[in-house]
């Protein structure tokens, strides 16, 4: 984590294995499935639906147990990371489905209803609405953020933490790990132009990951004390700007919630900072 700017900490989490937040949840949500028994290596093959970065934590937690990996992955994301998907060692399924209009949901059901014909003993990560995605946040990138602080910045007392949300679970989980551990926290949700996730309003958008189509099942909207909204065009000048002061070209929420977080920073001083995440990348998104 760094203080890249005055008032402004950024959590690089695209300096994982993965390249994003997403290999934590994976990690967190495959190591139970071995110790509950619905992953055996060998036997078993993980499926889910996955718009790129979830999938790259995947691949990465199953390739530490020899398990395969099984993806759903819409038409519509970043082909740069499907090509790339498939070159870390997953397999793509469903394509004539979703060239026929299937949704990436109904090709995963389809694959579970049919997995002893396909010869194929499933575990179904099911991101959405696993709980280990919100556990690996709140236990693990939560508290590791508040260690950062208390040895980089100890007289902050207080942050504003910018976020956006898919699932929800990293918004949640870090969230509620930083007000255990003392600090004061406005949670600042971040959403496309158009969108009102808590209220299932959805229009098309390039900020891939978040505000997908249904309410962040994972998201405790208890903790939200503001929306604030970012056009696309608004998201691409950030990141220009971001990538020509610092050298990191970040991906597209993450441009999106630093737009957000540069408006915060006025009222940032030694006891208050603002906090948001660097995701993800943005060498493989179709800007």
């Amino acid at each position: 984590m760094r203080e890249l700017e005055h008032g402004l900490l950024v959590k690089f989490e695209l300096d994982n294995a993965g390249s994003s937040h997403k290999v934590r949840a994976a990690r967190h949500i495959v190591r139970r499935g071995i110790v509950t028994g619905g992953i055996v290596p060998g036997v078993t093959t993980v499926i889910e639906k996955t718009g790129g970065s979830f999938g790259f934590g995947l691949v990465l937690a199953c390739a530490e147990i020899q398990v395969s990996v099984e993806l759903a992955v819409g038409l519509s994301f970043s082909e740069k990371k499907r090509r790339c998907l498939e070159q870390f060692g997953a397999t793509l399924i469903g394509i004539h489905q979703l060239r026929a209009g299937a949704t990436p949901r109904e090709v995963v059901e389809w694959h579970l209803a049919n997995q002893a014909e396909l010869d194929k003993q499933y575990f179904y990560t099911d991101q959405f609405n696993n709980l280990g995605s919100l556990e690996a946040h709140e236990l693990e990138t939560g508290p590791e953020i508040a260690t950062q602080l208390r040895a980089a910045w100890p007289d902050v007392a207080s942050l504003t933490f910018v976020s956006c949300a898919g699932t929800g679970a990293h918004m949640t989980g870090i969230t509620r790990a930083l007000k255990a551990a003392g600090y004061q926290i406005e949670s600042v949700l971040v959403e496309p132009a158009g969108c009102d996730s808590r209220n299932d309003v959805f229009v098309d958008h390039r900020l891939e990951g978040i505000a997908v189509g249904v309410r962040p099942p994972l998201l405790d909207w208890n903790i939200v004390d503001r929306v604030c909204h970012v056009t696309h065009d608004q998201m691409l000048a950030e990141r220009k700007r971001f990538v020509k002061a610092h050298g990191w070209y970040v991906g597209n929420t993450s441009a999106a919630c630093l737009c957000v977080a540069a408006q915060c920073v006025a009222r940032s001083n030694h006891r208050h900072k603002v906090l948001t995440l660097a995701y993800d990348h943005g060498l493989w998104y179709d800007t």
